[in-house]
């Protein structure tokens, strides 16, 4: 007769410690086979999920209290949960196995036998491949997503074999420790756990909260690239007619302006992805022209190289960047124009309204046919003179001056042409489909909340960007909008770039309040009214304050 050593919660605590350390290390594994060759990533997938339900109103909620690294944030925590799945699946198991009736699968002190292992294995490799994988949208064992069935076939057995192993392993020495009655290590009650968890995470949000107010002032919880001002004076115009001159000139290079062209390395880099970015292999990677075309065909590495391009440069801003962030940067691109690879497929069909952008990383997105056939929009693959990083896209991304980094949809496979209104993966989320880059003017220099040597010159600088309409003139008002000074402006390398602009000042004693805006060349005002990034970006005047002594 099969004796039961332990307490069935004994049992369960002793399998949910083991299943959750073996958790943690199966978890590790996965991380590194989806970073390094191509395996599947399922905090990934199930972040995806997530979003999907995230409304733009969530996200800006979201947004202001944890800020831009709020997609780490989620990661984390779908990362502790799948650790507590393995957790619970680790103690049901001991628990079940425990019984009578499974008198093979565990000896008498309740250690499982080697041969659960194969079977617990193979059933997580079959839930997660016709169950999970299934309800979030990637199909059975993942054959709709880019990973393919094969890397998640295999993947997903070796992270199921690890933990499988793993959990008899560390079950069988949490067994002879208690038996031994020996503390066990990590075997605290599930109570306990939960309720570390909890405290866990409370503390985490509340050490960011602190944080961002302890680095920002009170503002740091309303607003993450800087404030922004809604008591100007009424006095908005929508357009001045005639645009106004630009004010070229030479500036100052100054502290904490930014530069000209923004480096490799410190260009933002913002995707879906949780975990990992897709790695391409430039050697089997290829590049599909299909749908409503009269002549689809596709493009290795080498031939996309060999045809005539062009160099332009463009700055982008991610729809997520608040007024005065960083999710803004100029860079030199080299790329082929899309009209040409479109022409070259024959042309579109009659009908057609709009180009579906595929990625390597089942991301996708849609630009109008007239965008797409605009001579700047363009197929790029070097950037600031070296082939693209692989954070920008390698082996090749696209560049759709005038709206939003969404667009610009890097790692790039497929170009379909159609004739349905496609919506993108963030459009599903509610964000703004067409997305053109708001008008929006930052102040690098000097930092807010600094002091400042009364009667000495300094200079009030920064940069503002409109998309493809340029920048015809940035003005700077120190009395809260009575009136505006009009700044020097660097003439830019192209219309599609932000510009550099700077007001020298000596100011004197007092506490300032700096606001700033920006004209286009279309003669278009820069709007005051204040709104969220979500769903169309965000609007109104950056704004920061100093004290001078």
């Amino acid at each position: 007769m099969h004796t039961i050593s332990f307490s069935y919660k004994e049992r369960f605590n002793i399998g949910f410690s083991a299943g959750l350390a073996a958790g943690v290390i199966a978890s590790g594994a996965m991380l590194l086979l989806s970073t390094t060759l191509g395996g599947i990533s399922l905090p990934d997938i199930l972040g995806s999920t997530f979003t999907r339900f995230i409304t733009p109103a969530t996200f800006e909620m979201l947004h202001r209290l944890i800020g831009a690294d709020a997609k780490y944030y989620l990661f984390f925590i779908i990362v502790i949960g799948q650790c507590f799945v393995f957790a619970l699946i680790g103690g049901s198991c001991t628990l079940l196995l425990g019984y009578p009736r499974f008198a093979r699968a565990s000896d008498e002190q309740g250690q499982l036998s080697w041969r659960v292992a194969p079977i617990l294995a193979t059933l997580l490799w079959l839930l997660v491949g016709f169950i999970l994988l299934p309800l979030n949208s990637a199909g059975v064992f993942g054959i709709q997503l880019a990973t393919g069935i094969g890397n998640t076939m295999w993947s997903l057995a070796v992270v199921g074999l690890t933990f499988s192993l793993l959990f008899i392993y560390i079950q069988h020495k949490l067994v002879q420790r208690r038996s031994q009655k020996q503390p066990v290590v990590a075997s605290t009650p599930r109570r306990g756990l939960l309720r570390n968890g909890m405290i866990a995470i409370g503390l985490g949000t509340l050490g960011v909260l602190a944080w961002r107010f302890i680095t920002s002032g009170v503002d740091g919880l309303t607003t993450a690239g800087g404030n922004t001002v809604s008591n100007l004076p009424q006095r908005f115009k929508n357009k001045i007619s005639p645009p106004p001159t630009p004010n070229y000139g030479d500036i100052q290079i100054v502290p904490h302006l930014s530069t000209e062209v923004t480096s490799n390395e410190q260009f933002y880099i913002v995707s879906k992805n949780l975990t990992s970015d897709p790695t391409v292999n430039a050697k089997t990677w290829n590049l599909r022209i299909y749908g409503a075309v009269n002549q689809p065909f596709s493009l290795n590495y080498e031939q996309l190289l060999a045809l005539p391009m062009k160099q332009q440069y463009e700055s982008l801003m991610c729809i997520s960047n608040d007024v005065g962030g960083k999710y803004m940067g100029n860079a030199q691109w080299e790329g082929i124009a899309l009209k040409d690879l479109l022409e070259r497929a024959g042309g579109t069909k009659p009908g057609t309204s709009k180009v579906v952008l595929h990625a390597a990383d089942d991301y996708s997105d849609s630009i109008h046919l007239s965008k797409a056939l605009e001579p700047t929009t363009l197929v790029a693959v070097r950037m600031n003179g070296v082939t693209l990083p692989n954070g920008h896209g390698f082996p090749v991304r696209l560049l759709v001056p005038g709206i939003y980094g969404m667009k610009h949809v890097k790692w790039l496979t497929g170009i379909e042409v159609v004739n349905t209104d496609y919506r993108g993966f963030w459009q599903e989320r509610g964000w703004s489909d067409p997305a053109p880059v708001r008008m929006t003017a930052r102040i690098d220099t000097p930092l807010s909340n600094t002091t400042l040597t009364a009667n000495q010159p300094t200079f009030i600088a920064g940069v503002a960007f409109s998309g493809n309409k340029g920048i015809s003139e940035v003005d700077v008002t120190l009395d809260h909008g009575q009136t505006w000074q009009k700044a020097t402006l660097k003439r830019p390398f192209s219309q599609l770039t932000w510009v550099l602009w700077e007001l020298a000042w000596q100011p004197k004693a007092g506490t300032y309040s700096i606001i700033v805006r920006a004209i286009d060349m279309e003669g278009n005002l820069q709007d005051p009214a204040e709104a969220p990034p979500a769903p169309d970006g965000s609007s109104g005047y950056h704004t920061i304050s100093v004290i001078v002594k």
